[in-house]
């Protein structure tokens, strides 16, 4: 036998020796005989936060905050502290709500603080992305994102095996500036939007390259910097709700052997170019000297 006490804004539950369970709200001096007093955990949330609560029959609540609220055994079984879901400006996100019969999906814009509801989820998108070993390189599922950004972005990749037409290998590097501006139609239309975009690019460079010869490639190279040279990716953009702003070529690679090769033509022809405007200046220069000794010729015969 003994007393204990609960102090100001704590509770507790008094559980006597048959397990019924009793809740005592502070403050309070409380008898103990037979009995079992277990002080309850205090859980509280700010304006950024909500409290997840799961009942003994398994219905889960969302309460805002700021509140805070007790573990209560008697009626929950977790309370669990929640960050808000901040949405920043230029960013929406997709919502879905589950009413029984039907999921009801809505798009919520920023920036606001933005706290579900216990029967809605947000959408997760997983699209490819950036390779943390290698800039130049997307990769699958690297992008999780849970905010779509309603401003311009843009990814790099690199086109391998591109081939022109004289059978050049070579990888072409490019960098595709865009923008999402129909979320909706985003979402209905794909669930990848950045691979559908770069499967399009590299279907119009093969085609690109292909109808030339590889010279005839790196004279026309600065085309690529044209979205007129892309239209499969025009096409998919406007087919996923996304304008192409841009593109832009940011050059090739090919086999070591054939940039030399390369490399080796450039300098000779080169030097070729520097050799014909050495003789022409020669040839230039004898036409001078021979002109001017034939007007002293005749300004002597004169005299």
């Amino acid at each position: 036998m003994k007393f204990k006490t609960v102090r100001e804004g704590e509770q507790a539950v008094l559980f006597n020796y048959l397990g019924e369970g009793t809740l005592i709200k502070g403050p309070k001096r409380v008898f103990i005989f037979r009995d079992r007093l277990v002080m309850l955990e205090r859980k509280t949330a700010s304006q950024y936060e909500y409290l997840e609560l799961k009942d003994n029959v398994g219905n889960v609540t969302h309460v805002p905050g700021p509140c805070e609220m007790f573990l209560n055994p008697l009626e929950l079984t977790s309370l669990k502290v929640k960050e808000a879901i901040k949405i920043d400006s230029h960013c929406v996100i997709v919502v879905y709500r589950n009413n029984g019969d039907q999921v009801i999906r809505r798009i919520v814009e920023g920036p606001t603080v933005f706290i579900p509801a216990a029967n809605e989820w947000i959408h997760k998108f997983e699209w490819h992305g950036q390779d943390k070993n290698e800039s130049d390189h997307m990769v699958r599922a690297a992008r999780t994102i849970t905010q779509l950004p309603m401003m311009p972005g843009h990814f790099s990749d690199k086109i391998n095996e591109v081939r022109t037409l004289d059978d050049t290998k070579m990888v072409v590097k490019l960098m595709v500036y865009y923008e999402l501006v129909d979320v909706l139609k985003m979402l209905e239309e794909t669930a990848d939007p950045i691979a559908d975009m770069m499967n399009a690019m590299c279907a119009d460079v093969i085609q690109f390259a292909g109808r030339l010869t590889f010279q005839e490639f790196v004279a026309g190279s600065n085309k690529l910097n044209d979205t007129e040279t892309f239209p499969q990716l025009l096409q998919i953009c406007e087919k996923i709700g996304y304008r192409l702003n841009k593109v832009v070529y940011r050059g090739y690679t090919v086999s070591i052997k054939l940039q030399a090769m390369h490399d080796k033509n450039i300098e000779n022809r080169t030097n070729m170019r520097l050799q014909h405007e050495v003789q022409a200046m020669q040839q230039k220069t004898k036409d001078f000297r021979l002109s001017k000794q034939q007007n002293r010729v005749e300004e002597t015969k004169i005299h």
